[in-house]
């Protein structure tokens, strides 16, 4: 089955043929009806022209010379046009009128809008007796031509504002990107490094870690290396396009699963009230929460020193959820920078809520209210 871009091409292309072919026959009436043999070639000549501008854009400069001779060649005439003027014409150099107010650049549009003006205002000269019906021809040029800037400004203001949207739609994916590649990488492989470092310290500290010890380090940086890469086959799921099946869960498993995966040396509690405790909350305050707790969780491995005990609470507060990641350690005194915060904050912010972060008397502390609803 063709891809629906692919039909919608071939819809246009059959549109714009037969707007062609009913333009050529109409041309060829047009024509016909003239008057003299110049006039013929003429009213063909110019029609074709400005018409082929309409896909040919380096024949617009052509097309309008062409156009004003012809109206100045047709004023000098004895016999002058009498069935028509160019319809066939003067609806190709309106509509050449929309393109250059759409797509030009200002400096184009200043001089080659005024020329297809001047080509359509000189088109009336062609006609035998117009003077008795001048004012309304004029007036039906004036407004159409009018109608055909304003549609070409519509079009430029509506095509900068669609091009606006994507570049806004861009930076949005992109800092959603970043800050899901900084979560899968940075807590996992965190993880991984947190570990390592303790079978090296153990190791050189002159007391080798015993079989179960070992097989029980190098199984934590197993399953830290496995959620590294679910992690990574989720977010390539998410750029293929595909539909995954949606993970539902409830806010206590995912307090308890990150306090239970939590690979350094401190001891980490959760804590939830009854009110929130198997309570259906959004997807979004859920995915939020679950960043909030394992950003907080790799701070604590990167940055903190001496922790002996993190807390994560969670509570209803005025109708929203608050969540609480507290340690008593003491902060690195060389924290190596990182993106975590800010895109956690930036995260935190897409769902409606709000992050909060800094040092307390005891430690360091995060806390972040969410939408319960």
């Amino acid at each position: 089955m063709p891809a629906p871009s692919s039909k919608l091409r071939w819809t246009q292309r059959i549109t714009v043929a037969f707007l062609v072919a009913c333009a050529a026959l109409l041309l060829v009436v047009e024509g016909l009806s003239a008057e003299t043999t110049v006039t013929q070639v003429g009213v063909i000549f110019c029609g074709a022209i400005t018409t082929t501008a309409l896909f040919l854009r380096r024949l617009v400069v052509p097309a309008v010379l062409a156009s004003i001779t012809f109206s100045i060649v047709c004023a000098t005439l004895t016999v002058r046009l009498d069935n028509t003027f160019g319809v066939v014409e003067l609806a190709a150099l309106w509509w050449l009128m929309v393109w250059v107010v759409t797509d030009q650049p200002l400096r184009r549009i200043l001089w080659i809008a005024p020329a297809l003006g001047v080509a359509v205002f000189m088109i009336p000269l062609r006609m035998d007796n117009i003077r008795d019906h001048l004012d309304i021809v004029f007036i039906g040029l004036i407004s159409g031509s009018v109608f055909m800037v304003m549609l070409g400004l519509y079009m430029r203001l509506h095509e900068q504002r669609r091009a606006a949207a994507v570049a806004l739609a861009r930076e949005t994916q992109r800092l959603e990107y970043a800050r899901d590649l900084h979560d899968f990488v940075a807590h996992h492989v965190t993880a991984i490094v947190a570990q390592a470092k303790a079978v090296r310290y153990t190791t050189a500290a002159g007391s080798p870690p015993s079989a179960e010890d070992l097989d029980g380090m190098l199984a934590g940086i197993e399953d830290a290396g496995s959620e590294a890469l679910a992690s990574m086959r989720s977010m390539i799921t998410v750029l293929r396009g595909d539909d995954p099946t949606p993970q539902r869960h409830t806010l206590d498993e995912v307090l308890t699963g990150a306090a239970d995966r939590f690979p350094g040396p401190a001891r980490v509690s959760a804590t939830i009230d009854d009110g929130l405790a198997g309570r259906p909350l959004p997807p979004p305050t859920l995915d939020a929460a679950r960043h909030v707790v394992q950003e907080s969780l790799t701070n604590v491995l990167r940055h903190a020193e001496g922790v002996g005990l993190v807390e994560i609470t969670a509570r209803m507060r005025g109708g929203e959820v608050e969540i609480i990641v507290r340690d008593d350690g003491t902060a690195s005194d060389n924290p190596s920078p990182g993106f975590g915060l800010v895109g956690l904050t930036e995260r935190v912010g897409a769902v409606g809520g709000a992050l909060t972060a800094g040092a307390t008397a005891t430690g360091w502390q995060v806390t972040a209210t969410l939408p319960a609803s």
